[in-house]
C-alpha cells in the first residue's frame, strides 16, 4: 500500500471555520496524492515561492504563545460561565474555544469539553433558541453528519437573515453535501456563499472544492484572494492558507514549491507541530530521512498523535528495523482504538489509514472502510473502501465502488492510481494502463 501524509483537516479558515480533526495518512517514501484535473496534462514546473520573512519590528507570536493565550481565554470563560450560568452566549464562546484548542493540539478530550459546554448553553438558553450553528459545526467536525441538518434548519428559522449569516448557512450546507459526495449541490452552495459574502472563509471553501475536483488554477486564485482579504491578528489563518497551497503543490509532485509554502507558514506561526509535520513529510519524500525522523520524533513527543507514530513506523520499516516499527504500530493502534470508542465517526477515517497500511485483519479493515463510507460517502471514502476491498481480495466489490468515484467530479492521482490497481486485479490491463497514465500526468512523482 502506497500512502501519503497530507492533511485533510480544513474546509474553511481557522478564524471561523468548522474545526475538523486532522485527517491524515501515515507517510512512506511512496505517497498517494489527492487532486487532479479533468483532462490531465503533464505537470509543469511552478515558480518556486520565496518564504516570506516577518518584518523585523513585528513580534511574531509562536504556537506556544497562541496556545497559552487560548488556554487563558478558556479559563476566563469557564469562570464567567460559573458566575453567570444563564448567559448562554458566553458558554457558546467557551465551546468554540475548546474546539479551537482541540484543533491546535489534536486532543480529542477538548472536543468532549466543547460538546459538554454546548449542552450547558442549550440548557441555559430560552426555549427554542440556543447555539444551533455552533453545535452543527462541532458535529461536522466530528463527522456526525446525520445530526447537522436539523440544527441548520433551526438556525435558518431563528437567526437574522443578513448576508453574512445566510452565507454561513449556505457554506455549511455545501460542506455537508461535499462530504456526502453531492458535488453539484456543494458547488452551488459554495458559490452562493461567496456571492453573499466574499470572505476569506467562503473563498477558501470554494477553493477546496476546485482543488479536489481538479481545477488547481482556480483554487490557487481563490486561496490567494483569501490571503489578501484576511485582516485579523490571528496568525493561524495565514499559516493555514500557505499549508493549503503547499498541499496542492504536493498533490502535483512539486516538492520544493510545497516546502517553500510550509516554510512560510512556519515563519507566520513558529513552533506549530502541524507545519513541522508537513516539512518532515517533504524531507521523507525527498530522501532526507534522518532529518524527517528527528522531526517526527519531536512531534510525537509533543503530541502523542498516532498518525505521526505511524509515520515513524513507516520510516523504521523502510530502514529494515522491523522490531521498532512493530512497537510503534502497536502503540499507535492502541490510541486509535481509544479514539474509535470516544468519537467513532471522527476516528474511523484516521484509523482506517492505519489498518490499510499495517493491519493484518482484512475483515476489520473492510468494516472500518464501510463505516467510514456510510458516514460520509464521498469519493475519498470510496477510494479507501476500494483499497480495503482489494486488501480483502474482493476485486469485484472494489471495482463497483471505484467506478462510482470515477463517475463523480472528484479528480486525484490517488483516485486514478487506485483505479489502476482495481482494474489490474480484475484483469483489465487496458484500463489499468490508462488509469496509471492519468495518475502520472497529475503527479509525475506518483510511484509506478
Amino acid at each position: 500500500m502506497k500512502r501519503n501524509f497530507a492533511v485533510l483537516l480544513l474546509l474553511t479558515l481557522a478564524c471561523n471555520r468548522p474545526t475538523e480533526p486532522t485527517h491524515q495518512t501515515p507517510v512512506s517514501a511512496k505517497p498517494k496524492t489527492r487532486a487532479t484535473t479533468d483532462t490531465p496534462v503533464p505537470a509543469k514546473k511552478a515558480t518556486k515561492p520565496t518564504p516570506k520573512k516577518a518584518p523585523s519590528n513585528t513580534a511574531v507570536p509562536t504556537y506556544d504563545e497562541e496556545l497559552a493565550a487560548l488556554t487563558r481565554s478558556i479559563e476566563n470563560l469557564e469562570q464567567r460561565a460559573k458566575d453567570y450560568p444563564k448567559q448562554w452566549l458566553h458558554i457558546q464562546r467557551l465551546a468554540g474555544k475548546y474546539s479551537t484548542r482541540a484543533r491546535l493540539t489534536g486532543d480529542y478530550d477538548d472536543y468532549e469539553k466543547a460538546e459538554e459546554a454546548l449542552k450547558r448553553a442549550f440548557k441555559a438558553a430560552p426555549k427554542g433558541s440556543g447555539p444551533f450553528v455552533a453545535r452543527a459545526q462541532l458535529n461536522y467536525t466530528l463527522h456526525r453528519l446525520a445530526r447537522i441538518e436539523a440544527d441548520l434548519d433551526a438556525a435558518d428559522k431563528k437567526i437574522v437573515k443578513n448576508n453574512t449569516e445566510q452565507a454561513t448557512l449556505a457554506g455549511m450546507r455545501a460542506n455537508l453535501a461535499f462530504q456526502r459526495g453531492q458535488y453539484d449541490a456543494a458547488l452551488a452552495g459554495y458559490t452562493k456563499a461567496v456571492k453573499l459574502d466574499r470572505s476569506p472563509t467562503n473563498l477558501s471553501q470554494l477553493a477546496l472544492f476546485h482543488w479536489k475536483t481538479g481545477n488547481f488554477d482556480e483554487a490557487e486564485k481563490l486561496y490567494t484572494e483569501a490571503q489578501s482579504l484576511y485582516k485579523g491578528n490571528n496568525p493561524e489563518p495565514r499559516a493555514w492558507l500557505h499549508l493549503q497551497l503547499g498541499l496542492m503543490d504536493l498533490d502535483r509532485g512539486r516538492y520544493e514549491d510545497a516546502l517553500a509554502h510550509y516554510q512560510t507558514a512556519g515563519q507566520l506561526m513558529p513552533g506549530y507541530w502541524l507545519i513541522d509535520e508537513h516539512i518532515a513529510e517533504i524531507k521523507t519524500l525527498t530522501g532526507h530521512v534522518d532529518e524527517a525522523k528527528k522531526l517526527y520524533e519531536a512531534i510525537v513527543a509533543r503530541t502523542g498523535n498516532p498518525e505521526f507514530i505511524d509515520a515513524l513506523a513507516g520510516i523504521h520499516h523502510e530502514a529494515g528495523n522491523q522490531a521498532k516499527a512493530d512497537e510503534l504500530i502497536a502503540k499507535a493502534r492502541a490510541i486509535y482504538e481509544k479514539q474509535l470508542k470516544q468519537f467513532p465517526e471522527a476516528a474511523a477515517g484516521h484509523a482506517l489509514e492505519h489498518f490499510l497500511e499495517f493491519g493484518e485483519d482484512a475483515k476489520r479493515t473492510v468494516a472500518l472502510a464501510e463505516a467510514n463510507h456510510k458516514t460520509r460517502p464521498n469519493a475519498q471514502a470510496k477510494i479507501l473502501l476500494a483499497q480495503a476491498y482489494l486488501a480483502a481480495k474482493r476485486p469485484q466489490d472494489a471495482l463497483k465502488v471505484i467506478e462510482q468515484a470515477l463517475a463523480s467530479r472528484w479528480r486525484s492521482a490517488d483516485l486514478h492510481d487506485t483505479a489502476a490497481d482495481v482494474y489490474t486485479a480484475v484483469g483489465d490491463t487496458t484500463k489499468a494502463t490508462k488509469q496509471r497514465s492519468l495518475a502520472r500526468a497529475i503527479n509525475p512523482q506518483q510511484p509506478a
